[in-house]
């Protein structure tokens, strides 16, 4: 008899058991402690739920710590004040006080025992959260605009088409079982926030009323950004679609053979698929056909935090977009946001696809009591152009496959960064991962870090590979590795030699992305490996001079 391979194992597991229906034998389970699940559960099926276990540290080179992650499930990041303190007070009482802020809009809790979590779990239910399909194979979270409903330059509040999506992707157990994860967005924003150009499927509101599609994006260490169907989806057919979408996916076997090339972008990049095969796929499933349509341009490159005090479409209330340096927080600084939404909003927190947070409905009145607040809590409205492009994965210090640790050394960098080129004037976006994944998004970045082991005389350190050049938007194209193996110490000197040479000779108005197509990586490499930094700092001040 064949041995069964590991793609075949895990495919068997999901058809024998719906995980979404397992949550209270799951939860039995884990009060009996981390020895309660059976290997098929605690590999493969808690996941459903959000729950991965936890690394040692270690990273790809440990083992398993007897903790759990906790990923929660935000819809277009939505929060009520409650639920963020409900959250808050979970992460302080199971958690060591630790909470991330994901590319995608949720929230994720470390330091988990196996025994507290059917009572975390039974606080976040009566608190209106849940974790379904947070992790798995299956629809992750969708993503949309933070300022939905708020923003005066939206096209439309896509909110309501984002939830009704939700609603249906989730409803029953049709979609449990996918090749892979299943990344989604619905956006009404005009500056693309939510990053439709990596996701599996994704709608972007047009000026001239409906929805664009888009599909087929996605990163991980086979980058691919999603393709425009060139059709016109009214906004009462988007929910439709996307499960439409989702059910095209799982429908095909071809994807089931390798994990590691079982995501939907495989379709065009391994599987000759062209967008009009899609089309005509996409519409026999749905039963009606598309309406042609060109896509609309893509929005100019620019940072899309939406941070900082900005006005709302409502007469007197203001956002406040609220700077998490490398998306991690404590329970405490998450309360505190929280009482700020209660006390001079709205009463709502929203998470953004930076790793930030957001909270509408500000009054003008209370502003100044508002951020002073936040500040005293370290989180401040205005940030650092460094500070403002940084992202971060979750690093070795938790997850089992990273090499690198990246939240505390991403903290560091950007002090570093900022010790050194104090009120740098340019947008830079610099994003780290642990590893070639690519949770912390390094292809699409002005700096990309990919963690990688250094050997030394000293031994093994962490360092990175250096990609350069990522963009999304108008122009978008993926970053290229320009210089490998450098050690994580030797980056701050590196990094501010490229920011003072990218000051001194960019055209006016030149992005990033722009400049490293212009320039070249051999240049480029020359700068972060060899240029003197005395050389460069006189080129920038003459730059600023002039």
């Amino acid at each position: 008899m064949p041995t069964e391979t590991a793609t075949q194992c895990h495919e068997r597991l999901k058809r024998e058991q719906n995980p979404w229906q397992e949550l209270p034998r799951l939860l039995a389970a884990l009060s009996r402690g981390l020895g309660g699940p059976d290997a098929a559960d605690l590999n493969t099926r808690l996941r459903w739920w959000g729950l991965y276990t936890q690394g040692d540290g270690g990273g790809a080179f440990g083992g398993a710590a007897p903790y759990f992650m906790l990923r929660v499930r935000l819809p277009n990041g939505l929060l009520t004040a409650g639920q963020a303190a409900a959250l808050a007070a979970a992460a302080r009482e199971f958690g060591r006080g630790v909470v991330d802020v994901t590319v995608r809009q949720n929230l994720q809790l470390h330091w988990l025992e196996a025994e507290a979590l059917p009572e975390l779990f039974r606080r976040l239910a009566a608190a209106g959260i849940t974790s379904q399909a947070a992790c798995g194979d299956d629809p992750r979270n969708l993503t949309g605009c933070p300022l939905a409903g708020v923003d005066p330059t939206e096209y439309a509040d896509a909110s309501p088409l984002l939830l009704a999506a939700n609603r249906a992707l989730l409803g029953n157990g049709n979609f449990a079982n996918l090749p892979k994860k299943f990344k989604g967005c619905i956006s009404g924003c005009r500056h693309w926030c939510s990053n439709p150009e990596i996701n599996d499927v994704a709608f972007t509101a047009r000026a001239d009323g409906g929805y664009d599609l888009r599909v087929g994006g996605g990163l991980a260490a086979a980058p691919h950004l999603a393709l425009p169907l060139a059709v016109r989806v009214e906004a009462e057919q988007v929910p439709a679609v996307a499960c439409a979408v989702a059910e095209l996916y799982r429908e095909r076997d071809e994807l089931r053979v390798q994990r590691n090339q079982a995501r939907l972008k495989f379709l065009f990049l391994r599987h000759g698929w062209t967008v009009e095969r899609f089309r005509a796929e996409l519409e026999r499933v749905l039963g009606f056909g598309l309406a042609g349509a060109e896509p609309q341009p893509a929005p100019a490159p620019e940072f899309r935090d939406h941070l900082g005090l900005q006005p709302q479409r409502q007469a007197g209330l203001l956002s406040a977009g609220v700077s998490i340096l490398r998306g991690r927080m404590t329970a405490d600084q998450l309360d505190a946001i929280a009482e700020a939404a209660a006390r001079w909003a709205g009463g709502e927190v929203r998470a953004t696809a930076m790793q930030n947070l957001l909270v509408p409905d500000v009054r003008a009145a209370a502003a100044a009591d508002f951020a002073a607040h936040l500040q005293g809590w370290e989180l401040p409205l205005a940030a650092s152009s460094f500070r403002r492009g940084v992202m971060s994965c979750t690093g070795k210090e938790f997850c089992k496959l990273a090499v690198t640790e990246t939240k505390s050394f991403a903290a560091d960098l950007i002090a570093e960064l900022e010790r050194r080129l104090p009120g740098y004037p340019l947008p830079l976006r610099i994003h780290l991962n642990g590893c070639p994944n690519s949770c912390g998004q390094h292809w699409i970045a002005d700096v990309g870090l990919q963690g990688t082991r250094v050997r030394t005389p000293a031994g093994a350190e962490d360092g990175y590979d250096v990609y350069l050049g990522g963009t999304l938007g108008a122009g978008a194209r993926l970053a290229r590795k320009t210089l490998g193996r450098v050690r994580a110490a030797e980056l701050a000197p590196r990094l501010e030699a490229l920011c003072r040479h990218f000051a001194a000779a960019r055209l006016p108005d030149e992005a990033f992305a722009d400049f490293v197509a212009r320039r070249g990586a051999a240049e480029l490499e020359a700068v972060l490996g060899q240029l003197p930094q005395a050389e460069v700092r006189v080129r920038l001040r003459a730059a600023e001079e002039a």
